[in-house]
């Protein structure tokens, strides 16, 4: 159950407008659109080339498929943000085929053996990587279509290739008392791209900081990749906290564009073709 184990049971997939149907799934490859919350979200909607998902006004609405327009082309397999689409194909008598998005390296190798992963993380089978689809356009989101043993089809929504980050039955290990007493919170990091320490900003307060902005002269915190973004809230309470006044009191940092990293191309009004010679940061 979504609300109460973070992913679908069978009832609540078989219940949404994505899921086509036994009798469909049965004689054709077609898409399966595991999404049971209305938000505003519609580019499985945008990426299908024959209509076959519909999100229509108001966007907040659950995808439908149209079983009839489906051609099992996969397309809208690496749109989705939530990666809730998968692709099934149960029509031949000896196997099943799922395709699923998958973002994790290294990536598998066309006839790979791989863990094959149900909802909830837990180990099911195993399963033979039979395509491999990664484009530009997907945005690094990988495309994989696993053979897998038959009757596995509706259940297969996830793949390992070495056997971890797979969910376990066993109680989670606890922590060691011992090493969680001897951790010294003033040496954590607050800012991890430039490495600065609670103890830093402490004493960079007693030296007359009293905002961020002040911090951030003093010692460049919220200078690197993540600009202040994990880090500015934390240096605000700890502020608070040795000036002994409410957090809504301390000067924020100074909100500079672009919010957000963007492509060079962003800053020019010119066609710019990516091309061979173009690089991305990998963020």
């Amino acid at each position: 159950m979504l609300v109460r184990d973070g992913y679908l049971d069978m009832e609540e997939v078989k219940s949404v407008p994505g899921y086509p149907g036994d009798d469909v799934l049965s004689q054709k490859k077609c898409v399966v659109v595991e999404c049971s919350q209305n938000i505003p979200c519609n580019p499985c909607e945008a990426a299908c080339p024959k209509g076959a998902i519909t999100v229509g006004q108001p966007i907040t609405n659950l995808p439908v498929v149209d079983k009839d327009k489906c051609i099992g082309c996969g397309l809208c397999v690496a749109k989705c943000p939530g990666q809730a689409i998968f692709l099934l194909d149960q029509t031949a008598k000896e196997y099943d085929m799922v395709t699923l998005p998958y973002e994790y390296y290294p990536l598998p190798e066309k006839g790979q053996e791989v863990y094959c992963l149900s909802r909830a993380g837990e180990y099911l089978t195993k399963g033979k990587v039979e395509r491999i689809v990664m484009t530009r356009a997907n945005d690094r989101t990988a495309v994989i279509e696993v053979q897998i043993p038959k009757g596995f089809g509706m259940d297969v929504r996830g793949i390992s290739t070495d056997g971890r980050r797979m969910a376990s039955d066993a109680e989670p290990a606890k922590a060691d008392e011992t090493a969680v007493r001897e951790i010294d919170e003033q040496n954590m990091y607050v800012c991890r791209c430039e490495e600065i320490t609670k103890a830093e900003i402490i004493e960079a307060v007693h030296n007359g900081a009293a905002s961020v902005n002040e911090v951030k002269r003093m010692l460049r915190p919220g200078m690197g990749l993540c600009q202040g973004r994990n880090c500015a809230k934390t240096i605000e309470r700890i502020i608070a906290q040795e000036l002994h006044i409410p957090p809504a009191q301390v000067i924020p940092a100074t909100k500079r564009g672009p919010v957000r990293p963007i492509k060079v191309s962003g800053y020019t009004t010119l066609e710019v073709e990516a091309t061979e010679g173009f690089f991305e940061h990998d963020w």
